[in-house]
């Protein structure tokens, strides 16, 4: 019989789990967390583990966003490709967040925290489990399995290849069953580098809180650089008063996520009935639909970000670009040309070209085709383009100008 990774492990001296790590010597200080926090001892079969719960009633709004609002997940769950969202109750959706003792992930770093948001009938909940020292690293797992095993799909922000993979590599090492593995999941970082990438310099959770969102931080936030040194110290002086600056900052981490959640849901759902979404955010989401094949929404959206009159002249010559090719793949040339058209009054160079294409290969107006080419001569000529960009599209454009007098010739 082949020898299992763990056996492996063990024959070459490695420790499996952090069960067996000694339990650090604290000097006595009298701040153990259960002083500085207020929650309860959760017995498991691996022993106890420390939760805080808080709840939230359902009027809470977490910046502009209200947690209890029922929105439709249908489009949120068609983008991340997985079928169960679309059929699963908002109740059945839990977010998920961890502090680790390290961002480098491998088998020496482990969740000490994990925080858990979930709907309830009455509003909104927030779990945090915590591991007073490592050896409480079984229980905590066994802890958050029992937790997750109520749930359908679970929501993350980075968590497909951070929390999740941490989390399931921490179960196996403690020879426990992942709760993961049989559920959909929806990792919200992806989603918002697609929206926001040309309008928000950052995307991190905290940025999309301050923009997006509208919430801020007390002063009670710790910066998440902190957080694994934060607990070491802690473990080391056995005092816990700096760790109520981790779980605050845990605890607002599970609330924007949930709070993103809604607003993406809600945007990707209904694009054209949200109050002051900016034409650039518009573009974005009109992309997500034409590459998720829904040609119609695309379209839709598309228009309505051009019509919001808001974009640079770099986005909208960008936007119009895209959605012409839309029609061009769909064979919807009048309108691919009227847009074309419209993008060359701002002698964009893209826009000639693709008019002398249309003209050459499926109108057969040879001259007309010329009159675009050489439009797109002066605009090459004119553009600032670097010397090689230049030469290739002069030289393009001299082949396709010799091809088409060729054409006019052969026809006369």
């Amino acid at each position: 019989m082949s020898e299992s990774l763990s056996d492996k492990l063990r024959s070459l001296g490695v420790s499996i789990g952090a069960q067996n790590l000694p339990v650090p010597k604290r000097e006595k200080t009298g701040f153990l967390i259960e002083e500085v926090l207020e929650g309860r001892d959760l017995e498991t079969t691996f022993g106890p583990v420390f939760v805080v719960q808080n709840e939230y009633a359902a009027d809470y709004v977490h910046g502009d966003i209200l947690l209890s609002t029922r929105v439709n997940p249908e489009t949120v769950g068609a983008w991340a490709r997985t079928s169960r969202v679309l059929e699963t109750d908002l109740e059945k959706i839990l977010f998920l967040d961890t502090e680790t003792s390290g961002l480098a992930g491998g088998t020496g770093t482990y969740a000490f925290l994990v925080g858990l948001g979930y709907r309830t009938p009455a509003g909104f909940v927030v779990e945090q489990i915590f591991m007073r020292d490592p050896s409480q690293e079984p229980a905590l797992l066994a802890a958050l399995s029992e937790i997750v095993n109520s749930f359908d799909t679970v929501v993350t922000f980075n968590g497909k290849s951070f929390d999740i993979p941490l989390l399931t590599t921490r179960h196996v090492m403690n020879h426990q069953a992942t709760p993961f593995k049989q559920m959909a999941h929806i990792d919200l970082l992806p989603l918002a580098r697609r929206l926001w990438r040309n309008r928000l310099s950052s995307r991190a959770l905290k940025d999309l809180e301050a923009e997006i969102l509208h919430v801020p931080r007390s002063q009670d936030e710790v910066p998440g650089w902190m957080v694994p040194e934060l607990y070491f110290e802690y473990l080391r002086s056995g005092d816990a008063r700096p760790l109520a600056g981790v779980f605050y900052h845990n605890a607002m981490d599970i609330l924007s996520l949930a709070a993103l959640f809604n607003f993406c849901a809600d945007l990707l759902h209904h694009p054209l009935e949200q109050k002051d979404v900016p034409g650039l955010d518009l573009a974005a989401v009109a992309r997500l639909f034409e590459e998720m094949d829904q040609i119609e929404s695309a379209i839709s959206v598309y228009e309505a970000s051009l019509r919001k009159g808001d974009l640079s002249l770099q986005f909208y010559l960008e936007t119009l670009q895209r959605f012409a090719l839309l029609y061009r793949k769909n064979e919807r040339w009048q309108e691919a040309v009227q847009l074309w058209i419209k993008a060359a009054e701002h002698h964009w160079l893209d826009a000639y070209v693709e008019l002398a294409k249309f003209y050459e290969h499926h109108e057969k107006d040879y001259q007309e085709a010329i009159r675009w080419t050489k439009a797109a001569f002066e605009s090459a000529d004119q553009a600032g383009l670097p010397y090689w960009r230049k030469k290739v599209i002069m030289d393009e454009l001299t082949h396709r100008l010799e091809r088409l007098n060729k054409k006019i010739a052969a026809d006369r």
